[in-house]
């Protein structure tokens, strides 16, 4: 890329790590034990928008032994526990460039030390990194970091590169010296490093039976295979979120009535329509923490572009 296209992409990805930066002091102040995850998750994505931005994916709080892919749903009755570990993961875009970023709250004091590893694995993987660098060898000094504290990284979720309008645009970036992961770091390409790290056995599993995001699937839809409303919500995704993930929260003003959208998006979704992202749980119901930074590799360097303060 060069020229005026260069400098029109690293601006836009630039202007939604400054929001993501700014949301994630208000998240710090804000969320307390006791509020409700629909007020959070409202409540942010309003800032994002307020901001400047659009949410890249819905707000996800995943308390505990949960470690990604939980949003609130429209109705909602939970709120965030007592003595909780609660993993805040933000995404913005702006036209369609992204920031995605994390932090841990950590309101029980018998978790503190292993959000600070979390913490300082990533920070110091983050120093390390430039153009060139093998994705396994970050990978490794996470590792290193979260092992020699006697934690585990969690090893099948990985971080990603990052493309317009996509959140996984095809590169994965282990926290784990994997000698299978041959990628390496580029300039022109932005990615989203985000260690896991847990007191349990080191891997998620997925609970099918808890859909709370989307995403779309397929973009060659014919009308013909849909009733008028799967037509309407599908022409509503489309133009709103393009291949961005989505949530039910953000079809009310489409379908209003709950259970008739809940049935739409799961027709939608058995029809092939559709992508589901199954809530992820640690497999051995141990607590797990997560820090998470986005960066971008220009001709000039690396920036971090949802934390100012690191500087690789």
């Amino acid at each position: 890329m060069g020229g005026y296209l260069e400098e029109e992409y690293v601006t836009y990805y630039v202007k939604a790590g400054e929001i993501a930066f700014r949301v994630k002091d208000y998240v710090r102040r804000y969320v307390k034990p006791g509020m409700k995850l629909v007020d959070i998750a409202n409540s942010v994505e309003s800032l994002i928008r307020d901001l400047g931005g659009e949410p890249a994916f819905p707000l996800n709080i995943s308390i505990n032994y949960v470690a990604a892919h939980r949003t609130a749903l429209a109705d909602d009755p939970e709120v965030i526990p007592e003595d909780s570990v609660v993993k805040v993961d933000i995404g913005v875009h702006v036209n369609g460039y992204i920031a995605d970023t994390a932090i841990t709250l950590v309101f029980n004091d018998k978790y503190l030390e292993m959000a600070e590893v979390n913490k300082e694995a990533l920070y110091r993987a983050l120093r390390s990194l430039k153009p060139g660098m093998r994705f396994s060898d970050l990978g490794g000094i996470i590792e290193g970091i979260v092992r020699r504290r006697r934690f585990k990284v969690i090893k099948n979720l990985t971080g990603h590169s990052l493309g317009r309008y996509l959140i996984h645009a095809g590169e994965v970036v282990p926290n784990y010296r994997d000698p299978l992961a041959l990628g390496r770091f580029r300039v022109g390409r932005a990615y989203a490093i985000e260690p896991f790290v847990t007191n349990g056995k080191g891997y998620v599993r997925e609970v099918r039976t808890e859909i709370q995001i989307y995403a779309l699937k397929s973009h060659d839809i014919s009308a013909k295979e849909l009733s008028n409303d799967e037509a309407l919500l599908i022409s509503y995704i489309k133009e709103r979120f393009r291949t961005l993930p989505f949530c039910e929260r953000w079809l009310v003003s489409v379908i209003s009535d709950l259970g008739r959208l809940r049935r739409l998006l799961e027709s939608l979704s058995s029809k092939g329509f559709l992508f589901k992202y199954p809530v992820l749980v640690e497999a051995g119901k141990g607590f797990v923490t997560q820090f998470e930074e986005t960066v971008l590799l220009t001709t000039e360097g690396v920036l971090v572009t949802t934390n100012p303060e690191i500087k690789p």
